[in-house]
């Protein structure tokens, strides 16, 4: 009898397996949850990876579309300008071409004005101012395409008969195939053309021409005549 009084005083028939079971749920819990934590931490790093990568395309996409306007204003404006220098050019070989056919030689001059101040500026100024009664002949000296004040005075008053006609024609004949001597020309041709503007000839009736001509042809002389 003492015996069992002994065994039963001791519990571990009684408390022992349920102690077990407890841990055995604790552990399969923890097991559990770190699983879960796992899962979460994989999903949270895919989630951030698909952003970021998100985030970059979208600045380049922005960063395209932000490029594109300006390539596109660029083309236009590029665009634009050879249209301009296209009908400029087609303007001119259009000039050129209506003129050839009808270059007009120098009538004999009658009388000779000489510029009697020297240009400061090499670039500026007239060698001689050639009138007669129906033309007036303007050289110019070099790669001038303009006048000093004392050449621009005598060649006003040179001018003035033309004025009151109320109409002029402006002639430069160039050689074949110099554009430099075109231009040359063509600035020259404008020189005297505001100098009939200043006289209050209309700008619509008076005619400008730089012709292309394979005889005598010089660059640096400007005929001046009723139209």
């Amino acid at each position: 009898m003492a015996a069992s009084r002994h065994d039963d005083a001791d519990g571990s028939d009684i408390f022992w397996p349920g102690y077990v079971d407890a841990t055995t749920n604790l552990i399969l819990n923890l097991l559990f949850l770190l699983t879960i934590l796992i899962v979460a931490v994989f999903m949270f790093a895919l989630e951030l990876g698909r952003s970021s990568k998100l985030v970059g395309e979208k600045a380049k996409v922005e960063a395209t579309t932000q490029a594109q306007p300006l390539v596109a204003e660029q083309d236009t404006a590029a665009l634009k300008e050879n249209e301009a220098l296209k009908r400029e050019v087609e303007r001119l070989s259009q000039l050129l071409a209506a003129e050839k056919s009808r270059a007009v030689e120098v009538p004999a001059v009658k009388e000779t004005v000489y510029a009697t101040v020297s240009p400061p500026d090499p670039l500026q100024g007239l060698n001689r101012v050639l009138p007669n009664d129906f033309e007036i002949i303007v050289r110019f000296t070099d790669e001038a395409v303009d006048f000093s004040q004392s050449e621009k005075k005598q060649l006003l008053k040179s001018l003035l008969p033309l004025s009151e006609h109320g109409e002029a024609r402006i002639t430069v004949d160039v050689p074949v195939g110099f554009s430099e001597s075109k231009r040359l020309g063509f600035y020259r041709a404008m020189a005297v053309r505001n100098l009939l503007i200043e006289l209050n000839v209309p700008k619509e009736k008076i005619e400008v021409s730089v012709a292309e001509s394979k005889g005598s042809a010089d660059a640096s002389m400007v005929r001046v005549r009723p139209n």
